[in-house]
């Protein structure tokens, strides 16, 4: 037999996985909406204001269209950020199957990388950190070589201009 804070738990827990659902699915069909031509068009028309651009929405969205998501693609809108209602759509899914949010892997080298090499690298880092890495890659010469790796707060520096410094730090360490 479940205890009352157990079984109040499960309620409320279905409460939020429901309107979890309901939102992710009211996104969806958002994201749908603002790339359609004629919207997307209207959305992206800086001459437009914000409350035609709201307006214009509201249009393209069934009656039944939850309040709560209605509200935040207006303040998205008059934000300027219309073109994110596709990843906050995707976060909510990863909220609603109670995963974390996904980390960001900034990969810096002195020269571009081949698709072999990011590859290579993606899958070397997913194994090490899991998936649902989101991958960066940037070009940065002055590292004269090797690569610069941000995954999340950790950082792998491995590259010739780090080295050349550890080891002109090294030497004047010796020298002093």
């Amino acid at each position: 037999m479940s205890t009352k804070q157990e079984r109040v738990n499960r309620y409320a827990e279905a409460l939020w996985l429901a309107q979890l659902e309901r939102w992710q699915q009211a996104f969806e069909e958002a994201a749908k909406a603002v790339d359609e031509k004629k919207l997307a068009a209207i959305l992206g028309d800086s001459t437009k204001s914000s409350a035609d651009k709201a307006t214009a929405l509201e249009k393209a969205l069934p009656k039944e269209f939850p309040t709560e998501v209605v509200n935040l693609l207006k303040v998205m809108i008059d934000a300027g950020d219309q073109a994110l209602v596709g990843d906050v759509g995707g976060r909510v899914a990863q909220v609603a199957a109670g995963k974390a949010e996904a980390q960001k892997a900034d990969i810096t080298s002195a020269i571009e990388l081949t698709e072999k090499e990011k590859d290579q690298l993606r899958k070397r880092l997913t194994d090490e950190y899991g998936a649902g890495l989101t991958f960066s890659f940037s070009v940065d010469p002055a590292l004269m070589g090797g690569l610069r790796v941000r995954v999340g707060d950790r950082l792998i520096d491995n590259s010739v201009a780090t080295r050349l410094a550890a080891l002109r730090e090294s030497i004047a360490s010796v020298v002093r």
